[in-house]
């Protein structure tokens, strides 16, 4: 590298000396006596070719001024060649900017500079900018190139800028790409919102209310009153009026949040015209699945639909449309399904308890759980008085309003003859199509619901409440009812009493399964070769008392099993391998979080009570599991050949086509596990399970302080499981298992005979 010395006289002003050798002293340091460009700074430099073939040469441009020429003694920086005269050129380092920079200044040479075969008398040089000492047409002509790149953040950002700029133009070309792609919206597509039409297992009584099934529409955004457009506004879209039907910022948002919560906590992006555009085009174009291709189709739709409809317009068309729960479609049905009124009507408080449904109609129910709605309520409030659409003072006074609902209506849907069965097949509709395709409606819903079997379940309960609950200091309980040969959930009772209490204790609840949880311990043993008749040590064991029934002594699995001997319990699953008693429990069924410890062995985990039962069906359908499921058929009631003839209509999902067997456990387990359940009913804890219409198998289950009771049992030869639970939703009992037992016995004699 070459570092020109500065000129001993100079052409042109310069700063005063002391200044010059302080910016020199800055960029230079001394090493073994030789002047040395300072490596930690930043210096322009200059590349000179004598012509096109010659090597480069680097001067560092230490100083303000420097002349560039053939003569040794005048110039700088020397370059030796024909068309470059004494004295070409010169460079001046221009101090009025904000950012120091060179001029290269023509001193009246023969040939000149050039830059793009332009001659030119000075130039500002910028950052790889090349210079010809002379016409560029000939060979001989030397170049100069300015080297003086930004800083690397400077750079960073100038890349970014191009990479960013680069991507976005690929995104608006695809997306107008895709936007071309979109069925024609002008008239908009029919989709009527139908009902959502659910029947019993006899293919007859209908379990949904009649007399909201047939939806209406406003013509008018007006019709809607004042609150609710603002209420949706303020709680699903608050870009609407600005965005062009996706709002990136909420999708940016979305992505941040998703990625930070690790999935734990999902955000959805998605605007009230993209909704709006997967239930006009969710069958024809959109699709109805849960993934990117989707949610990219829905993106263009809305864009395509922003450009053919007015705002007000799509609002009035999301409005009419949107899913309120119960299988009502709309805030004008929905207004007169849950308060009686017209939309208009509503008071702010009522707007906004109806606009805190949309994120999951089923859940947010004011009929199923009115708390939850208000606290969305109050969510809705508080945003919109954020946003300026009301003061704090209304939202204030609408938080500390009575919320009064239709009372006939919340009767009419309670005195369902299976409450708990009916919001139960609508958890199990979204699950099976997804939540979008699941609120579209036109849909007829045929269940496995046995009417009597449901009767005798609820009554069951009922009576066991009303004779033995405050003997034993029970209040609650579920029985859920399955068909072991098929998995078809038979009936489905949550609780004493859904007027008081929607929560569907049988398919949401998590309790300790207590001795129940046995099953996978005794299971797991089975399958590794363990037989039932090895005998296990009866003395007490890690603080647990011995065997209450074997004296101190061993006594083998089966009947181990039948009295319910937790000290042989935990000896069985530490020979199968605790890890092996958790993977029993998860081929068959049970989806909770179980920690391999004898804590669990012995129930000390939570579950749900429909997943055992499922597990225990399992083991009785000879280690076949088949999913438990409400549902047999879904119909599409806007595709039928006649539509007064349902069995016309096009069939959307069948249970015995998507829902197979498979055989997890080995059948030969299966039918060694169920011998030992038949030893329970036997001569074990579940004798009061007995009934005279066939041989039952089970088990027993008590928590600790009979927290929760339990008896899981079928009759085989009926392809018949039911499991009952007793308790509180808080606090213990003073009951034992055998107490839910002998409930079950009582339900299974009425629905058997």
């Amino acid at each position: 590298m070459k570092s020109p010395q500065p000129p001993s006289q100079p052409k042109s002003p310069k700063p005063p000396k002391s200044k010059l050798m302080t910016q020199i002293n800055q960029l230079t340091q001394v090493v073994n006596g030789v002047l040395k460009i300072n490596p930690k700074e930043r210096v322009p430099k200059l590349e000179v070719r004598r012509s096109q073939k010659d090597k480069p040469e680097i001067y560092d441009l230490v100083g303000d001024r420097y002349i560039l020429g053939r003569s040794t003694s005048k110039c700088d920086i020397v370059v030796q060649t024909p068309l470059v005269s004494q004295v070409h050129a010169q460079l001046v380092r221009d101090r009025t900017q904000k950012k120091a920079q060179f001029i290269l200044q023509d001193q009246d040479s023969t040939n000149g500079i050039y830059r793009d075969k332009q001659r030119l008398k000075s130039v500002p040089l910028r950052h790889k900018m090349k210079i010809t000492l002379g016409p560029p047409e000939l060979a001989e002509a030397a170049t100069i190139r300015y080297i003086d790149p930004p800083p690397w953040y400077i750079r960073t950002v100038q890349y970014t800028g191009i990479g960013i700029g680069a991507i976005a133009g690929i995104i608006v070309l695809a997306i107008g790409y895709e936007v071309g792609r979109v069925p024609d919206l002008k008239p908009l597509p029919v989709t009527q919102q139908g009902p959502v039409e659910v029947l019993a297992g006899d293919g007859v009584k209908r379990l949904d209310p009649t007399d909201i099934a047939n939806h209406t529409e406003y013509n008018t955004l007006a019709e809607f009153g004042k609150f609710i457009p603002n209420a949706v506004i303020a709680s699903e879209d608050t870009s609407f009026y600005w965005n062009i039907g996706v709002d990136p910022v909420g999708v940016g948002r979305a992505i941040v949040t998703n990625v930070r919560s690790r999935g734990e906590r999902l955000e959805g992006a998605s605007t009230i015209t993209q909704q709006l555009a997967r239930n006009l085009l969710g069958k024809t174009y959109v699709g109805t699945d849960d993934s990117a291709g989707r949610k990219w189709r829905e993106a263009a739709a809305a864009i395509k639909l922003t450009f053919t409809y007015n705002k007000e317009e799509i609002l009035r068309l999301y409005l009419n449309r949107a899913y309120t729960g119960n299988g009502v479609y709309g805030f004008k049905d929905a207004a007169r399904l849950y308060f009686g009124k017209e939309a208009s009507e509503l008071n702010l408080s009522e707007a906004a308890t109806l606009v805190g449904l949309l994120p999951s109609p089923e859940t947010i129910n004011p009929f199923k759980n009115k708390d939850l709605a208000i606290e969305y309520r109050d969510r809705i409030l508080n945003r919109m008085a954020e946003l300026g659409m009301i003061t704090d003072k209304d939202a204030d006074r609408a938080r500390r309003t009575v919320l009064i609902l239709n009372e006939a209506a919340k009767t009419k849907l309670q005195g369902s003859v299976a409450p708990y069965y009916y919001g139960y097949v609508f958890d199990e509709l979204e699950e099976i199509l997804g939540k979008n395709f699941a609120r579209e409606g036109n849909l007829i819903v045929e269940t496995n619901l046995d009417i009597a079997m449901q009767k005798a379940s609820d009554e069951a309960l009922r009576d066991a409440v009303a004779r033995d609950g405050g003997t034993y200091g029970f209040s609650q309980g579920a029985i859920v009812t399955i068909n072991t040969s098929d998995g078809s959930i038979l009936a489905m009772t949550g609780g004493v009493d859904y007027k008081s209490s929607q929560f569907n204790r049988a398919a949401q609840a998590l309790r300790q399964p207590g001795s129940t949880f046995k099953l996978f311990s005794y299971a797991a043993a089975v399958d590794q070769g363990i037989s039932p008749s090895t005998a296990f040590s009866c003395s007490a064991l890690s603080g647990l008392v011995g065997c209450h029934n074997g004296g101190s002594g061993a006594i083998d699995m089966y009947r181990g099993f039948a009295l319910s001997e937790n000290v042989v319990a935990v000896r069985v699953a530490e020979r199968a391998g605790l890890e092996n008693v958790v993977k029993m429990a998860k081929t068959l069924g049970i989806t909770a979080k179980l920690d391999a410890s004898s804590n669990m062995v012995l129930g000390g985990n939570e579950v749900k009570i429909l997943e055992m039962a499922g597990a225990y069906a399992t083991v009785v359908n000879e280690g076949k599991y088949i999913k438990p499921h409400a549902i047999q058929r879904i119909l599409d009631s806007a595709d039928c050949k006649n539509p007064k003839d349902r069995q016309t209509c096009r069939v959307i999902f069948d249970a015995n086509t998507f829902i197979k067997p498979r055989q997890v456990i080995d059948a030969g387990v299966a039918s060694t596990m169920v011998d030992m359940m038949r030893g329970v009913v036997q001569y074990g804890t579940g004798r009061s399970a007995a009934i005279p219409q066939g041989t039952v198998v089970g088990k027993t289950g008590t928590t600790d302080e009979g927290r929760d009771l339990w008896f899981i049992g079928a009759v085989p030869r009926r392809n018949l499981l039911a499991a009952v639970w007793l308790g509180n939703d808080e606090g213990v009992t003073r009951g034992s298992s055998a107490v839910a037992a002998g409930v079950w016995g009582d339900y299974m004699r009425q629905a058997v005979r």
